[in-house]
């Protein structure tokens, strides 16, 4: 008896649970909410499916489900088979795609699938809101992890319940695992057991498998107490963030771009730290530790007037400052020399795989009657060309003229070279020889640079 009331009250608190989630998420979105539920066929997913199939009349859901195929099991099609046929038997659309993780190794197996997977949905539910079954014991388990890691707030604020920019609802985050369980057994849910949960050379199956009993074993409520602390430190980050958020209005430019190191006189470090990691967020940056964000703010603290700093923040990215700015710089490999022909083309791709784009005009560009049947020629910066842009100025070292411009240092040697024969007669993007300028009424030719 005391069994099957237990079962019963699983029933309900997650059916309770998805609706004060929906309440607190979701209500006052559009009057019908579209969701794809994230389907693996696990107990999670299934029981998800179920319960949001139960309540949707009730709170006016539009359902349909996917299912990602991961490449990792032998037993995949047996998993799509039993998702398809749980769809058909609740008249739910299903759609299923299939994953590569091999495409992102740097981020191993556990991290790649779950980026991957993340993507597929995105694409698959087309603006919809995707649901997955993310529960009390998940929450748990990734706080430990980020723990174990040494993850900043970002990382041990957890799982958020309703992700507002991948727009992702996670309803059953305040349920235990062992009423899901319950829950599937009380509605005779069919699911499968991924045979790779079991493995636990993952992070999270050893500490599911070996470490969590344990711990729940002495400390009964810890999934509870876990979760709770994670929203305490997702206070502390948005906090963080709203304070970061003001200090943005008045330090960043360029849409978000770069950083006004006047900061580095008005905030604390803290404030300073807190700037940058909400910039490199902004710029969808991967997250340096604390130790070279300190770093990062020693060199910026100490940085003499207009000298180059070049700080690594990954394999392809840099921060560097110039002109009282932090800038996001791309990391490139010094360029070979290379040599090409204009044939009228409307684009030419150079070796960085930066472009060159040909538009005909009038008026703007270098004159069509003075270029006459000359063969453009296109190269990169060798060192000491020589340009005249202006009639009233002497001609002068491209050097000299790009140091006097306001194009940072690391993008005046990626400028391609226009030349007729042995003259230099445009750098895109910078300027025109005045002996070649079209005058208002003349065919022109005009070159865009695009980096």
């Amino acid at each position: 008896m005391a069994k099957l009331q237990k079962v019963a009250a699983s029933h309900k608190s997650i059916l309770d649970a998805i609706r004060a989630s929906y309440t607190k998420h979701i209500k006052e979105k559009d009057s019908t909410l579209k969701v794809n539920v994230a389907l693996s066929g696990g107990c999670d997913s299934m029981v998800l499916l179920f319960a949001l199939k139960q309540l949707q009349v009730e709170l006016n859901l539009s359902l349909k489900a996917s299912y990602i195929d991961h490449g990792l099991s032998k037993n995949t099609l047996d998993w799509q088979v039993l998702c398809r046929k749980a769809c058909m038997g609740m008249d739910i659309p299903f759609e299923t795609t299939s994953i590569n993780i091999e495409k992102i190794p740097d981020l191993g197996i556990e991290g790649a699938a779950r980026e991957l997977r993340y993507q597929a949905l995105t694409r698959l539910s087309d603006g919809m809101i995707v649901a997955t079954a993310h529960h009390e014991n998940d929450q748990a388990e990734t706080l430990l992890l980020q723990l174990i890691r040494g993850a900043g707030l970002k990382g041990l604020a957890g799982i958020p319940e309703f992700d507002h920019l991948k727009n992702i609802w996670r309803p059953m985050l305040k349920v235990q695992r062992q009423d899901i369980e319950s829950f599937a057994l009380k509605n005779h849910i069919q699911y499968i057991e991924d045979e790779s949960n079991e493995d636990i050379r993952f992070d999270r199956n050893f500490l599911r498998k070996d470490i969590l009993p344990k711990l729940y074993k002495r400390f009964p409520h810890a999934a509870k107490t876990i979760s709770r602390s994670a929203n305490h430190i997702a206070e502390g980050l948005n906090l963080h963030q709203s304070i970061a958020e003001d200090d943005s209005l008045l330090y960043f430019s360029e849409n978000l771009k770069r950083l006004n190191l006047q900061m580095m006189q008005n905030l604390s470090q803290e404030r300073v730290i807190n700037l940058v990691r909400f910039w490199l967020d902004k710029n969808n940056q991967k997250m340096p530790s604390l130790k070279i964000m300190r770093e990062i703010y020693k060199q910026i603290k100490t940085i003499r007037k207009d000298a180059q700093i070049i700080i690594n923040i990954s394999q392809d990215t840099a921060i560097r400052a110039y002109k009282n700015e932090l800038w996001l710089v791309l990391i490139k490999e010094d360029q070979k020399e290379y040599e090409f022909y204009w044939r009228g083309e409307n684009e030419i791709i150079l070796p960085d795989l930066s472009r060159l784009l040909f538009k005909r005009s009038k008026g703007q560009g270098i004159s069509m009657k003075k270029l006459g049947t000359n063969t453009i020629r296109i190269q990169n910066r060798k060192g000491g060309e020589r340009f005249k842009p202006f009639h009233n100025q002497p001609t002068r070292t491209l050097k000299y003229l790009l140091q006097k411009s306001e194009l940072p240092p690391w993008e005046r040697n990626e400028l391609p070279m226009i030349f007729i024969e042995d003259k230099l007669v445009a750098v895109p993007n910078y300027g025109i020889d005045y002996a070649f300028n079209a005058e208002s009424y003349e065919d022109s030719l005009q070159i865009e640079f695009i980096r």
